[in-house]
């Protein structure tokens, strides 16, 4: 397959500007929308970041900011949070964290314009192509001239900051998440793991993250 997508090093000067306008971010509307098993929720909707996109804050029950606060970054999945997908434990994960909010009082599920690893929805169908063809999810990736994961989390942190939390516990397998809220200057004094369901389609996908890219494991 001819390789159309091919990857750029951005210079210093543009990576700059990117930083800048990636935590230049507006509250644009709020309001309560009660969700299956979490009923007190309400969405926050922020304008800004890449692109200038709307980021979504979901505030589960009553966080207390005065201690470590429940968060999820989520990245937009509309094959598996929207239509059930089986092809990745996405839809679990999302409906999971809420759940976990719900329980434990509550916290903020960051719901993220960056579907398929910040690569697009319809670089992602691609790269689902070139799995059913074979190939892992990040190879899928990389034949389409990108990298393993091209997502950004510093709109993230300054989203957990104008909400006033700067100390959380974030829900996660990802290491590099961890790693991208302490360097963007948010506190991480824990983490909690969080799995959907494996089934014979997306056994792969959770293996080769797990393998490739070092999210943890139960």
């Amino acid at each position: 397959m001819p390789n159309e997508f091919l990857r750029f090093q951005l210079s210093p000067t543009i990576e700059h500007y990117r930083k800048q306008a990636a935590t230049k971010l507006t509250l644009v509307s709020r309001a309560p929308v009660p969700l299956e098993g979490a009923e007190q929720s309400e969405f926050i909707v922020f304008r800004g970041g890449e692109g200038l996109r709307d980021q979504v804050a979901v505030k589960v029950g009553t966080p207390d900011a005065n201690t470590p606060v429940l968060v999820r970054l989520h990245s937009a999945c509309l094959t598996g949070d929207l239509f059930g997908s089986l092809k990745c434990d996405c839809g679990d994960q999302l409906r999971e964290a809420v759940r976990m909010m719900a329980a434990q009082g509550g916290g903020y599920l960051l719901y993220l314009d960056q579907e398929g690893r910040g690569a697009g929805l319809a670089n992602k169908i691609r790269a689902y192509k070139l799995q059913d063809e074979g190939l892992d999810t990040y190879d899928a990736d990389a034949e389409l001239g990108l990298g393993m994961d091209q997502r950004h989390f510093d709109f993230a942190a300054a989203m957990l900051e104008a909400l006033g939390v700067n100390t959380i516990t974030l829900i996660t397998n990802n290491p590099d998440k961890i790693d991208a809220m302490k360097r963007a200057g948010i506190d991480v004094v824990g983490h909690r793991r969080l799995f959907g369901r494996e089934n014979p389609s997306n056994l792969r996908y959770v293996a080769t993250k797990r393998e490739r890219a070092g999210h943890l494991s139960e």
